[in-house]
């Protein structure tokens, strides 16, 4: 074998190992994609039961049952909790907005947010709080849920607890 024989076979060699490195990098670069995707929907969960726990406080709770209801008679320490909570309510879903928006929450993730959002919406509270807070969303967020408040049709206030007391009287069977 020649010196230009061995030459080549040298330069056939790096060549494949600059494809195997390439093929490695690719698989590499796909799973760190689906890690990051994977974090970052783990923060979503994480945000959004760190929210639904929050509305177990007994202060929280008390004032989201009563606003519910159309009650107007609410102190201003709870007006301050009610809004608190909405606007972690709107920075959380924004949050996934961006996310969405960029690619990288997939959407039946965003059509969850979306169908959370149009919820919340719906109440009067809620309503008022996004008022109170729209000033200090993005642009194109504000933008997306000023849109959304003149889509959403209000809905009447409820009593919470009479409709779980009729939907488990209908699940157990037993009258009202």
């Amino acid at each position: 074998m020649t010196l230009s024989d061995l030459a080549a076979l040298g330069s056939f060699l790096n060549g494949i190992a600059v494809v195997a490195t390439l093929a490695f990098l690719l698989a590499q670069l796909r799973q760190a994609n689906k890690n990051q995707k994977a974090l970052l929907q783990q923060g979503r969960s994480s945000r959004v039961t760190e929210l639904i726990l929050r509305m177990t406080q007994p202060e929280l709770s008390r004032v989201l049952a009563r606003t519910g209801r159309g009650d107007l008679d609410i102190e201003d320490s709870q007006v301050g909790a009610l809004t608190a909570f909405y606007a972690a309510v709107f920075w959380s879903i924004e949050d996934s907005f961006l996310q969405y928006r960029a690619g990288l929450l997939p959407a039946n993730s965003w059509e969850t947010d979306l169908a959370t959002l149009r919820r919340f919406l719906s109440g009067a509270a809620c309503r008022v709080a996004w008022t109170m807070a729209r000033e200090m969303m993005c642009g194109e967020y504000r933008d997306y849920v000023d849109a959304l408040m003149r889509e959403i049709v209000p809905r009447a206030p409820t009593d919470t607890l009479k409709t779980w007391q009729s939907l488990m009287s209908r699940e157990l069977g037993v009258a009202a």
